[in-house]
């Protein structure tokens, strides 16, 4: 029972392709999305709402935006946000690491929810698990008494 070459040859080219297609009917409407988002500033509405969270997480107001659009967009848009915002309005270095922090642990939080789902997965173990793991890891770090997060450096 052993397939010919071609056929295999054929058969991932097939399934790759398959694959890549699925993904971009994903992923296409969903920058379209999060665009759209961002032009009518419903993210920086969206941040101003989850001044408590970011209490809760160590983080000052100012970082609440990054965090959003890390975790909504992903670790590439977070960065970019991080530093245009830096130029205008400075974050603390420790709001910079804790939202980095939280970032990579819980980043492109959308899209992975859509991706995971297409695939069959359950998404709110998916979801709320990365979610509260990035929550206790971000509290934990935001409490370090030492390093780049000294007590002196809380705004």
């Amino acid at each position: 029972m052993s397939a010919s070459f071609e056929t295999i040859v054929m058969e991932m080219i097939t399934g790759s392709l398959t694959t890549i297609f699925n993904l971009l009917k994903v992923l296409v409407p969903l920058m379209i999305i999060i665009q759209l988002l961002m032009v009518y500033h419903i993210i920086e509405k969206m941040a101003a709402r989850l001044e408590g969270l970011g209490r809760i997480l160590g983080i000052s107001k100012n970082a609440m935006f990054p965090l959003l659009v890390g975790v909504v967009m992903g670790v590439s848009y977070g960065a970019g946000t991080i530093l245009e915002i830096n130029k205008a309005n400075p974050l603390s270095r420790r709001d910079i690491i804790l939202v980095g922090v939280f970032i990579f642990l819980c980043h492109s939080f959308v899209e992975a929810v859509i991706l995971f789902s297409s695939i069959g997965a359950n998404i709110f173990v998916i979801s709320g698990g990365r979610f509260f793991i990035a929550m206790f890891i971000t509290i934990l770090a935001s409490h370090i008494p030492y390093g780049p997060l000294r007590e002196t450096e809380r705004h």
